[in-house]
Parts: structure tokens; sequence; C-alpha cells
């Protein structure tokens, strides 16, 4: 009796297994779409123009938004100055995020000067089509800043957000 139930059951577990005959199976998709990579070129230097250096350390400032310099007590500026000038171009309706090192050193003959950096937008929604950007900031000038041509880099990068 014993085996008659064992072999009950075990006729009842093997029914209970699929064959396969009830299995279903799809074929899915995958998908990416590839930007064009973000192009960023450098299309004006930023040039604080000539400032006459007194007794007393001061800055030169210079916004992103336009090119106009202003120098605190004890400087002058003399002539014209550049903001920066930068183009992007990224894939028609995504969003490029504008990064722009805060800080530089200009050098030269005298003493190094710091440079503050800001740029004229955080980001932008591209188009396809070259947009510009500005980099302005200001330049902390010291007290008899030696007399010469002053020189620095910064970074600027752009990417998709």
């Amino acid at each position: 009796m014993l085996n008659k139930k064992i072999a009950l059951l075990g006729a009842a577990a093997v029914a209970m297994i699929s064959t396969g005959a009830n299995a279903a199976t799809v074929s899915a998709t995958a998908e990416v779409d590839i930007l064009a990579p973000v192009t960023l070129a450098q299309t004006a230097g930023l040039d604080f123009g000539v400032v006459a250096a007194g007794a007393a350390a001061g800055t030169v400032t210079l916004t992103p938004a336009s090119d106009v310099r202003t120098c605190s007590a004890g400087l002058a500026c003399v002539g014209a100055a550049n903001r920066g000038a930068f183009s992007v171009v990224g894939a028609n309706g995504y969003t490029v995020v504008i990064t722009v090192a805060p800080t530089t050193t200009l050098t030269g003959l005298g003493a190094p000067m710091s440079l503050s950096l800001t740029a004229s937008t955080p980001l932008v929604i591209a188009s396809g089509l070259p947009q510009t950007f500005h980099v302005g900031g200001t330049l902390a000038v010291g007290a008899a800043q030696t007399a010469g041509t002053y020189n620095g880099t910064y970074s600027v990068s752009a990417d998709y957000q």
C-alpha cells in the first residue's frame, strides 16, 4: 500500500512539472540615442587691458555681461578691456552645463596676482548652432605691483547635463 501511495504522489508531482507546452517567450527591444559631442572653443581671450598700479592694493573687475571694467581706488584703468568669449555647440534641445575654474593666478615680473572668475551663464539649452557665453572676473592687484605683462590660464568645460 505504501508503494501505491508513493507511486501516486510521484505521478502527481510529474503532472505539476511544466513540460514547456505552456511556456511563453517574447523578443524584447533595446535602444540608445547617441548625441554628438559638445564642442567648445574660445573666441576671445580675457584681457583686463592696461592698469596703472598705485601705492595701495586694489581690484580690477570685468563682468561677463560687458567689456566695461572698473578699477578700485588707487588703480587707474587705461584703454579697453575684453571679457573672454566662448562658443559652445550641443545637440538641439539638450542642456549643456558650463563650468569655469573659480580662480587662477596671473604671473609675470612681480608678485603673482589672483583672479576670481565668473561665467555669464551656468548652462545653455543647446540649439545645434553655436551659442556664445562670456567669462569675466575680479583681479587682485598688489600694492606697487611691478610693471610688466602678467599671464595665466584657466579651464572651461561644457558637458551635457
